[in-house]
């Protein structure tokens, strides 16, 4: 890298971070026509014990196993084994009969009927009225956390008070007796729209999540750590968890006794998969060669195009303000004009900083892996360190 260039200042920013302990580590790809333009390892896998961050590291991908989930449901889709019109009731009785907060009562058992059935395009382009229990403090959330509407993570920053779903059908029948938050087809809101998918993914399929993506996507993929349950063999890889903390990085999953180590943990497809950059720059090609990765068709172009095209707008807030489509953010001359997203590009991040966009135009994949949370007054982290991916990768392809 040349001096002055821009992977040399995007690795200045990373190591910055790294050496004031604002970050633990980070391992960046960025590459065209699958040729690497920039590449950097730097930091720890663990601070503690001072371990060099390798390239075969294994990160929690938390949120990014949405678009895998989602690349799931719409192989599904190609083989007419469902439709994105379908109403989520005809896989998931437990949701056929959805009700929805008024919106303007302080109790959540204030509803009104839903105006249509959620389907699984509102899944998809998360307008379902699905939350998370930790994205906020409205009846519906309080709702969730009351009645263990939660997965056992270290992501949540707002427990449950009761003890969270231990399967995968039974937090499905707990978000069947939840309200909505909105009426379905509304409007962007983020949550167990995906998890939802998974499920549905278990019925039509007939076989466990876990089994329906290696054969259908980690195996073609070559994706070789890609996992719900991290191996005894894979343990040592495995990236310890920090979250941000006025006394600085604090760890709050290590590998010893990580959850990503417990066989019996749900597999929930809206975030519970750990992988390498390498695998998912495998899964990041697929998409930007529309469908195909080393000769092995997984979506027709046109599928890829349209989880591409932008159906809604996020409206910001918890996420960058930008276009959404079956299952990613998309840029446009708005978000590139302020640094970030090029026009087109499609993208999602983890709860711990993993980041990856796709511009199929233009065959660029940049990936960025960290594993660290950054909640309330941290998360100014998270948008300094995806604008300087987008900025470098914007700087240094051809375009």
């Amino acid at each position: 890298m040349l001096a002055d260039s821009p992977a040399e200042r995007l690795k200045g920013e990373l190591g910055a971070m790294v050496a004031a302990g604002e970050l633990p580590q980070a391992l960046v790809l960025i590459e065209q026509h699958g040729t690497p333009l920039v590449e950097i390892a730097i930091g720890h896998a663990d601070i503690e014990t001072g371990t060099p961050i390798a390239r075969d590291a294994i990160f929690r991908l938390y949120s990014m196993s949405k678009p895998i989930t989602s690349v799931g449901i719409l192989m599904l889709a190609e083989r007419g084994k469902l439709a994105l019109t379908d109403p989520i009731g005809k896989y998931l009785p437990a949701m056929a009969h959805l009700r929805v907060w008024d919106g303007s009562s302080n109790s959540p058992a204030e509803t009104v009927a839903a105006a249509g059935p959620v389907t699984i395009e509102d899944l998809l382009l998360h307008r379902s009225g699905l939350t998370y229990e930790f994205m906020g403090d409205t009846p519906v959330q309080r709702w969730y956390r009351e009645h263990g509407v939660s997965r056992t993570t270290a992501v949540a920053s707002a427990g449950p008070q009761v003890p969270p779903a231990a399967t995968l059908d039974a937090l499905i029948a707990r978000l069947g007796k939840a309200p909505l938050l909105h009426q379905p087809g509304e409007r962007f809101s983020y949550g167990f729209s995906t998890t939802v998918l998974g499920a549905v993914i278990e019925r039509v399929s007939g076989e466990s999540l876990d089994a329906f993506l290696q054969s259908q996507i980690f195996g073609p993929l070559e994706m070789k750590d890609t996992t719900f349950v991290v191996s005894d063999a894979q343990a040592p890889r495995l990236v310890t968890g920090y979250v941000a903390s006025a006394e600085g990085l604090r760890p709050v999953d290590r590998r010893e006794t990580s959850e990503y180590r417990d066989p019996a943990r749900l597999r929930d497809g809206g975030g519970a998969l750990a992988g390498t950059l390498e695998d998912y720059r495998h899964f990041a090609e697929m998409l930007a060669n529309r469908g195909t990765w080393r000769g092995r068709r997984l979506l027709r172009p046109e599928t890829v195009d349209a989880m591409f095209t932008p159906r809604l707008r996020t409206g910001g807030g918890e996420h960058l303000d930008a276009g959404f489509g079956l299952g990613l953010a998309i840029g446009d001359a708005g978000t590139e004009a302020r640094g970030g997203l090029p026009v087109g590009a499609g993208s999602w991040s983890g709860s711990a900083n993993t980041y990856f966009f796709v511009d199929p135009a233009h065959a660029v994949v940049a990936v960025l892996m960290t594993n660290e949370l950054t909640p309330g007054a941290f998360e100014a982290r998270t948008w300094k360190l995806r604008e300087a991916l987008d900025r470098a990768t914007l700087a240094v392809v051809q375009r």
